[in-house]
C-alpha cells in the first residue's frame, strides 16, 4: 500500500516537471543551491540564489543568500520568496542540502512537498551535511564546487557515491532503504562518505573506507587506493542459484598476495553481514532474486538474511599502468 501511494504521487511529477513560461531574466531569481534543516519543530530553509540584472544589454549577475523558517514546509517556502524580489525558480536548482534533523524528522514531508512543485526536476543532487548548514549558505558556496567533488571522488576514489532525487525515490520504493554521499564542511567542502536511511531515517554513516567496499560490491568502482593497494580497473558481477549469490570480481593491481585477497573477501563478506543484521539489504538482494524468479523464501523481509554469500576474486598485477599506450 505504502509504495502504490508514493507511486502515484510520482506520476504527476515527471508530467508536470519543466518551465512554465517565459519570463525575463531581470524577473528571476535562479536558486543555485537548496538547504533544509529542522530545529525546534520549525523548518529552517536556506537558499543561495544568482539574479540578474540586464541594463543597456549587459547582463549582470549576483549572489545573495536568504534564509526563512516557519512550522510549515509551505509556508518557510513563501517566506523564503518573499525575501527577494525576483520570482525564485527551482528549476534550474543543482543539488538540495539535508541535515540529519530533517532526514530524522522531515523526510518524508520533504519528499512530498518537492513531488508536487511544479517547477522542479528530478535530477537535482541530494547530500546529507554534517556541519553547520547555516554556514555553508552564508559563505555563498556554489553548488557546482559540491558536485564536483562528489562526482570526483566518487569517479576517481570511490570514497562516495552520488544520487539524484529521481534515483533516491526510486530505491526508496523497493523496501525504504536508500543512502546520501555525506559531506561537511570548514573552509570548503569535504568528503565523508555515505549515509545509509532506512524508513526515512538516518540508519548508520558509513566512513570513505568502508564505502569503497560498497561501491566494489555494487560495480562502481572505476578506480581507488585500498589498503595501500592501486586499483585501476574492477569489473564485478553477479550470479544467482536459489539461495546463494556469488561475486564475480575481477581487479587490476599494481600488486597483490594471497593474504590481501582473503582480507578483502572478509571485509566484503562482513559489511554485507553487517547490515544484513539490520535489516538493511545493503545491495537489494531480496529485490534482485525476486527479479530473477528465484522464490525460495516466503517472507521479503526476511529474505536477505537467508542469502549465502560466495566470492570469486581475481586481481591481475599490471605494470606501469600509467605508461600504458591509450588507446586513439
Amino acid at each position: 500500500m505504502t509504495k502504490m501511494k508514493y507511486l502515484i504521487l510520482l506520476f504527476p511529477f515527471f508530467i508536470l516537471t519543466g518551465c512554465t513560461s517565459y519570463t525575463e531574466l531581470n524577473e528571476l531569481g535562479i536558486v543555485n543551491l537548496l538547504g533544509i534543516d529542522y530545529q525546534n519543530e520549525e523548518y529552517h530553509l536556506y537558499m543561495n540564489i544568482v539574479e540578474g540584472n540586464q541594463e543597456d544589454g549587459i547582463l549582470e549577475k549576483e549572489e545573495f543568500f536568504y534564509e526563512a523558517k516557519a512550522k510549515d514546509l509551505q509556508q518557510a517556502f513563501q517566506k523564503l520568496y518573499l525575501k527577494s524580489n525576483k520570482k525564485i525558480y527551482l528549476s534550474h536548482m543543482d543539488s538540495l542540502l539535508l541535515t540529519e534533523n530533517a532526514i530524522n524528522f522531515r523526510l518524508k514531508d520533504i519528499l512530498i512537498y518537492l513531488l508536487n512543485q511544479r517547477d522542479t526536476r528530478n535530477n537535482f543532487q541530494l547530500v546529507q551535511i554534517q556541519s553547520d548548514i547555516k554556514n555553508v549558505f552564508q559563505k555563498k558556496m556554489e553548488s557546482k564546487d559540491l558536485i564536483d567533488l562528489i562526482k570526483t571522488n566518487e569517479q576517481y576514489m570511490g570514497t562516495t557515491k552520488s544520487i539524484t532525487f529521481e534515483e533516491f525515490l526510486e530505491e526508496i520504493l523497493i523496501d525504504q532503504n536508500t543512502f546520501l554521499p555525506l559531506v561537511s564542511y570548514k573552509k570548503e567542502f569535504e568528503i565523508e562518505g555515505m549515509t545509509l536511511i532506512k524508513n526515512f531515517k538516518v540508519l548508520d554513516y558509513v566512513s570513505p573506507n568502508d564505502t569503497i567496499l560498497i561501491n566494489l560490491l555494487k560495480n562502481q568502482i572505476h578506480q581507488t587506493i585500498y589498503q595501500d593497494i592501486m586499483i585501476y580497473k574492477n569489473q564485478t558481477n553477479l550470479t544467482y542459484k536459489k539461495d546463494q549469490v556469488t561475486f564475480h570480481i575481477q581487479m587490476e593491481v599494481n600488486n597483490y598476495n594471497q593474504e590481501l585477497k582473503n582480507e578483502l573477501e572478509k571485509r566484503l563478506k562482513k559489511i554485507i553481514l553487517q547490515y544484513q543484521e539490520k535489516e538493511y539489504d545493503l545491495l537489494k538482494l531480496s529485490y534482485r532474486m525476486k527479479q530473477n524468479h528465484l522464490f525460495s523464501f516466503q517472507n521479503h523481509s526476511t529474505l536477505s538474511k537467508d542469502i549465502q554469500l560466495k566470492f570469486e576474486i581475481q586481481m591481475k598485477t599490471v605494470d606501469n599502468y600509467l605508461e600504458r599506450k591509450l588507446p586513439i
